[in-house]
């Protein structure tokens, strides 16, 4: 497809994934193809046709799952000029396999605030420097733990090295709260309720950055 071979320009900020780390947090062995270990790179979308890439992933694997497909949905914003919303792309052999949206806690709010607002304002009041992942989408038939692991590294880096947040919270299906709880130590800040963007039930998790980066550490 066009955008496949237009994301093999890898842009000058760019993560490179050696050694993905997913499953000594699963704690268990990795059984993939040999194909499967080529390195990923996640770079961060800045030219026009990644964000239509992007956008494009969100919107096929949100219909798939029969979420809401509209502007508010599916519409992957462009990265912002202050580094508040950043847009990630998880690439193996120069194809797009994964993307995920960064957005740090601005004077607008954050999205999860349209289901969760007073859970999201007791953590701001309790001190914590807040961001939220967003537009999570992994191809079809794509190595979804090299994916996620190179995409979830990455979302790292950001927030809590180079944004220098505390916190990030994630509204989730309820049936994949356990996944993130076990692997990534995701804790429920507030119970499921109706996610109207997606137009399906959510759950808000949240996460300690510094206990994941302990955990990060710990399984290098």
């Amino acid at each position: 497809m066009a955008h496949q071979s237009a994301l093999q320009r890898v842009p000058t900020l760019e993560i490179l994934h050696e050694t993905p780390r997913l499953d000594q947090l699963l704690d268990r062995p990795k059984v993939v193809p040999l194909s499967a270990h080529a390195a990923w790179h996640t770079s961060i979308a800045v030219r026009s046709d990644q964000i239509r890439a992007a956008e494009d992933l969100v919107c096929r694997r949100y219909s798939w799952r029969g979420y809401r497909i509209g502007a508010q949905a599916s519409s992957v914003e462009p990265c912002s000029e202050d580094g508040s919303r950043v847009v990630l792309l998880a690439q193996n052999a120069g194809r797009l396999m994964g993307t995920l949206t960064v957005r740090r806690d601005t004077p607008r709010g954050l999205l999860a605030e349209n289901a969760y607002a007073d859970e999201v304002q007791e953590m701001r009041g309790a001190g914590r420097q807040l961001g939220e992942l967003v537009q999570l989408a992994i191809e079809e038939g794509a190595d979804w733990r090299g994916a996620l692991d190179a995409l979830v590294q990455s979302a790292y880096l950001v927030t809590r090295v180079i944004q220098g947040l505390t916190d990030v919270v994630i509204e989730v299906n309820p049936r994949h709260v356990r996944f993130y709880q076990r692997v990534f130590g995701f804790v429920v800040a507030a119970a499921e309720r109706f996610c109207e963007r997606a137009a399906a039930p959510c759950v808000l998790l949240s996460l300690d950055l510094e206990r994941f980066g302990q955990r990060l550490q710990f399984a290098a």
